[in-house]
């Protein structure tokens, strides 16, 4: 079993992602801690953290056994290298995937020629904003795509009788506790939180215990409200692979 397809079975399975962004919370190794506390198998460390540059390299080698999405991506090498002035943690596409991450998440997409080169590796998650963008996004490679959790009936849209259930959706964006399972219920197979929203009634100094509780609470809440919309998906959960793909709500390229 490939290294692609453990880190796509992974998220689906998790549900929820936790995702690193530019919070209040300074102690980085605190909320990975409270990750790995809270059982948490996959992660989003984005490059809008300020230590990116530093964390992820160290990420994967101190944590190898750990699914490691890297979100915030540029797929124009020549951008980033023009932003580093300004956003020093920028890295580019190519030296991510030299540091053996296991995804890309990008607000901004890929090019055709990035789809073609990463999709057998690395998991690509596109935003889009339309039925046709998913549609062609899925066709030359995403294996989802990304889509607001803020606007559930935009989700539903992605799901109506003539889409045939092709896409696979990644909700991201204002998903608090109660509007998780609205998101989820949509259509969206995998929802994204910042630390910035999960943390944002703790302060500084939260401990790793009260974090991993927290995430605890995001991962059963996606994880209930999936098996409330797909029950035939929660059977499969210890199913073998190809017997759990034959379940899955929509296309994927396995």
């Amino acid at each position: 079993m490939s290294r692609l397809f453990e880190t796509y079975r992974a998220l689906h399975e998790q549900a929820f992602l936790p995702t690193f962004v530019r919070d209040h919370i300074p102690d980085t190794k605190k909320l990975l801690e409270g990750c790995l506390e809270a059982g948490v198998r996959v992660i989003e460390y984005t490059l809008r953290r300020p230590d990116a540059n530093t964390m992820i390299p160290w990420i994967r080698e101190n944590y190898p056994d750990l699914y490691l999405l890297v979100g915030s991506t540029l797929g124009d090498a020549a951008i980033v290298e023009k932003q580093r002035v300004k956003f020093p943690q920028l890295l580019t596409l190519e030296e991510l995937d030299a540091m053996e991450v296991d995804g890309f998440v990008s607000l901004v997409g890929f090019s055709a020629d990035s789809m073609k080169q990463y999709q057998s590796r690395r998991i690509l998650i596109p935003a889009v904003s339309t039925i046709e963008e998913a549609f062609s996004k899925v066709a030359a490679g995403a294996h989802f795509v990304k889509v607001p959790g803020s606007n559930p009936d935009l989700i539903k849209s992605y799901r109506w009788e003539p889409a045939f259930d092709y896409c696979p959706l990644f909700a991201t964006g204002g998903l608090t506790l109660d509007r998780i399972p609205i998101a989820v219920e949509a259509g969206a197979v995998v929802a994204s939180t910042g630390f910035n929203l999960i943390l944002e009634a703790c302060s500084a100094d939260v401990s790793v215990k009260e974090i991993a509780a927290i995430i605890r609470q995001y991962m059963e809440t996606t994880q209930n409200a999936k098996r409330a919309t797909w029950p035939e998906l929660a059977k499969a959960a210890d199913a073998d692979n190809q017997t759990w793909l034959n379940t899955l709500p929509h296309y994927h390229p396995f």
